[in-house]
């Protein structure tokens, strides 16, 4: 579906839009229902469907998830993004979501969350990187995880985030089913 050069573009553009629209949200459910507006905005600009979608985030209630908080796929092919937010800054909160990113099969991966400065973002990169290497031991060829830290300070439009990006080396490897059935075993 993307060769590991698409899935890194991919990442980079999705880090450039999210620096260039993000805003500071102070509140949990104002965080997570503006990260997910924005994630709909650039699944559609890269045509393609995301869950939950906006007729799944009803103003006033909690939108609606997939095993991750946020998922762009494009029909009959797959998962192209799997997303996990956690508005909490603390490290396990953030390493508690980041684990699902590890085993779901996608070209990109992004965690968003919060840090309290450069040190802080630095942090939880070394923390995420150590976490991987001792969590899961084998990974897809060419996906890409983005490390996207939230970091405000000062007025509206002093956008300070951090992103880091880890893509596993190879190219990716999706086929088609031919021959295979299910068989009763």
């Amino acid at each position: 579906m993307y060769s590991a050069e698409q899935a890194r573009n991919l990442a980079n553009e999705l880090v450039e839009f999210l620096k260039s629209e993000i805003r500071d949200t102070q509140h949990q459910d104002e965080w997570t229902q503006r990260n997910l507006r924005l994630l709909r905005e650039f699944t559609r600009a890269i045509e393609a469907e995301s869950y939950p979608s906006a007729k799944d985030a009803s103003p006033g209630q909690k939108a609606k998830q997939f095993l991750w908080d946020f998922i762009a796929y494009k029909p009959k092919k797959g998962v192209l993004l799997a997303v996990e937010t956690e508005h909490e800054d603390k490290e396990h909160s953030i390493l508690y979501d980041f684990e699902k990113l590890l085993y779901v099969r996608s070209p990109v991966k992004l965690m968003m969350c919060r840090v309290a400065g450069e040190e802080d973002a630095l942090r939880i990169r070394g923390k995420a990187q150590e976490f991987m290497e001792q969590t899961c031991t084998l990974y897809s060829p060419g996906e890409v995880f983005v490390l996207y830290c939230v970091w405000w300070s000062g007025h509206e439009h002093d956008n300070r985030d951090f992103a880091y990006l880890l893509q596993i080396k190879g190219e990716c490897d999706y086929c088609r089913i031919t021959t295979e059935r299910f068989e009763p075993i």
